[in-house]
């Protein structure tokens, strides 16, 4: 998805879900405030899912592949790679990637990224149902969550084996829902497989190591404590997390790409990526 099409050698990629599960900001609010002498492209996750719904076994360089063979076709330089929230797992990787094939490593900027586990596929899926509580039934709704709770409980569950049955769940109660609501069988069903297309982005990032290319990125922190590197710190367990550099502003977490001054803090990071090339 091309977000800014100035004509220029470099490219910025920014990686992010933005249609599903996510009311805050996203790129299209910060994009105006960077200023960029460049393009912005925000990549877009595969429409079809995989097989008969998400689920383990999908293969993490065939998901990549179609992002990193448009930009290579493209014969452009990336000057910098984003990523907001899940999507800072992809941009940490695909960052480390396009850097291996062109003379300069891009930026890497990533916004409350996040290591995708259970209780983050658990609240991203409650998000999906908050957002349709216009169509679903209070008994729906409450059947959605009870389930989805349920299955979070249980021991052993893996990200993505968590989002193949959130999935198996949702799909006939979405379906039932959105056809009540007056939309024709193949509307339904494209918004019901958006759905599933995320939870698979979900459930691929979860099994993507994304800790090397985020020791050389700048993480941008909200002052959410449930959010980004916030969140991970202070999860007992988790090895620790490093990046290059950190920028915190005292902003919510779904206002951290819609303030203008995190847009002026990136634009600079942007520019100093840019003069550092040439």
């Amino acid at each position: 998805m091309v977000l800014d099409a100035a004509s220029d050698a470099d490219v910025v990629l920014a990686t992010d879900f933005p249609v599903v599960g996510c009311s805050g900001g996203g790129f299209v609010d910060l994009m105006p405030g960077l200023g960029l002498d460049c393009a912005l492209w925000q990549t877009v996750a595969p429409a079809r899912i995989p097989g008969p719904g998400p689920g383990p076994g999908i293969d993490q360089d065939e998901y990549l592949a179609p992002w990193l063979a448009e930009v290579a076709a493209s014969g452009r330089m990336v000057r910098a790679v984003l990523g907001y929230c899940a999507g800072s797992v992809f941009a940490g990787v695909l960052a480390e990637r396009i850097a291996a094939r062109q003379p300069v490593a891009p930026r890497a900027v990533v916004f409350d990224p996040e290591l995708v586990d259970v209780p983050t596929v658990h609240l991203q899926f409650g998000r999906v149902v908050g957002n349709m509580t216009a169509v679903l039934t209070p008994a729906e709704v409450e059947e959605l969550a009870g389930a989805a709770q349920r299955l979070a409980a249980r021991p052993g569950t893996t990200p993505a084996e968590f989002a193949a049955e959130l999935y198996a769940i949702f799909e006939p109660i979405g379906s039932a829902a959105l056809r009540r609501a007056g939309l024709d069988e193949g509307c339904a069903g494209e918004l019901v497989a958006l759905v599933g297309s995320f939870l698979t982005y979900l459930g691929v990032a979860a099994g993507v190591d994304p800790r090397p290319g985020w020791s050389r990125a700048t993480a941008v922190t909200s002052a959410s404590p449930a959010s980004g590197l916030n969140r991970m710190r202070a999860t007992p367990g988790l090895a620790p997390v490093g990046v290059a550099d950190e920028v915190r502003f005292e902003v919510e977490h779904r206002d951290l790409l819609r303030t203008p001054e995190v847009a002026t803090a990136v634009a600079g990071l942007l520019v100093s990526g840019s003069r550092a090339r040439r």
